[in-house]
């Protein structure tokens, strides 16, 4: 069987491209056949064949010096120019679509979808809500998608954003596609997000809930002392890890945390933080050492292994791998009780939930949860299992293949 992935980014910027490279590896130790068609090349070698749907430079270079309102329908004309080409040579058996929204300004939008369709059966992996909604990939607590996005939209300016006068449309152009795809399903990694898309444009449609996974062999439990040891890290105090790809980013929630780092009874204590951004916060007592954004599996695995608890004040979410790659490393984890971090943090067994969504609930949380883990309750095991059981390559998968044979 040849699949074929759509995403716009291959390997590199955030979550989904992670999670669409371990899903493609998934299928090649199935024995399938695999190919990527990206926006964003990463340059990297991979076991799979990867084709660039980007434009070319001299049609890059043309589009920067045309006005917007020409420029747009021209790449999107491009764009499908050159998918529908393709597809044409590479005759794949599937689809499967991830992210698009990261490739906008190169001319994709949903109807590259309605192209796939008359080639093969599409599978759109949803790592947010942005299929279904005029622009946004978290709405928070609106609920305009259920009904219409319009120019009242709360958060235009935020990722992926979207000017006001446009956001209409972009709904409209969504209904449409849906009212015109016939061999189209959804894959969401969370019940959360398979619930909002059921309730909006999704409504009708096939949508499974299949969550991500990871490679439990590079994802697992070292020594901490090993660990630290191995990054250079000399602590000897409780060690908090927070991380993201843009810790300034309001959705991640890195305000509160900083807040409630404050407000927490427990000194000294160690913060290690992952992403772009090093977060603003000097405390007495309170060791932060940022370590940048390290996209090598297994020193990210070290680093998880080096925390005693990872954080994730996210204020929105869907299923982070941030969280799974700290539960299938043995570190219990804190969140807010939103989207479908319910689904991943489990009292008990992989972590504490803070009540509300403020930082004196993930103080108290972050103040509970080093106390328990003090006393013994480090969760090390049963964050283990849960990974095991939850978030193999193999299980994916067999999931995904399941289901291609099911729609094909």
């Amino acid at each position: 069987m040849h699949i074929l992935l759509l995403s716009d980014y291959e390997s590199q910027s955030g979550g989904a491209a992670i999670s669409a490279s371990r899903l493609a590896e998934a299928f090649i130790d199935y024995g399938q056949q695999t190919t990527r068609l990206v926006s964003y090349p990463d340059g990297k070698k991979h076991r799979w064949e990867t084709i660039s749907l980007s434009p070319s430079f001299l049609a890059w270079m043309g589009l920067r010096k045309l006005p917007r309102s020409f420029a747009k329908p021209y790449a999107n004309r491009e764009a499908v120019r050159k998918l529908a080409h393709l597809l044409k040579g590479l005759k794949p058996d599937v689809i499967n679509v991830h992210n698009m929204h990261g490739a906008l300004s190169n001319g994709w939008s949903a109807e590259l979808l309605i192209i796939c369709q008359e080639f093969a059966p599409v599978i759109w992996t949803l790592h947010d809500m942005w299929s279904f909604t005029g622009r946004c990939a978290f709405s928070f607590e609106c609920e305009k998608y259920l009904t219409g996005c319009d120019e009242t939209c709360p958060t235009p300016y935020e990722y992926p954003c979207l000017p006001s006068r446009e956001i209409s449309k972009a709904w409209q152009d969504r209904m449409y596609f849906f009212q015109k795809s016939s061999r189209l399903a959804a894959v969401t990694p969370s019940a959360w997000l398979a619930e909002k898309a059921r309730a909006g444009l999704w409504q009708g449609l096939r949508v499974e809930r299949i969550p991500y996974s990871l490679p439990l062999e590079v994802y697992a439990p070292v020594e901490k002392k090993v660990a630290r040891q191995a990054l250079g890290l000399d602590v000897r105090s409780p060690v908090l890890l927070m991380a993201g790809v843009n810790l300034a980013e309001r959705r991640k929630g890195v305000g509160i945390a900083i807040e409630a780092i404050k407000k927490t009874r427990q000194r000294p204590l160690t913060l290690l933080t992952l992403g772009s951004d090093p977060p603003p916060i000097n405390l007495p007592d309170v060791w932060v050492q940022h370590l940048g954004f390290i996209d090598h599996e297994r020193t990210k695995a070290l680093v998880f292994n080096a925390a005693d608890l990872f954080i994730h004040p996210a204020l929105a979410d869907n299923l982070p791998n941030t969280v799974i790659e700290s539960i299938a490393c043995g570190t219990p984890v804190i969140a807010f009780d939103v989207g479908g971090l319910l689904e991943l943090v489990h009292p008990g067994k992989t972590g504490w939930l803070a009540p509300g969504s403020d930082a004196e609930s993930f103080a108290q949380a972050i103040d509970i949860a080093l106390e328990e883990i003090a006393a013994g309750t480090g969760l090390r095991d049963t964050c283990r299992q849960v990974a095991k059981d939850e978030f193999s390559s193999e299980l994916q998968g067999r999931r995904y293949l399941e289901l291609i044979r099911q729609i094909g």
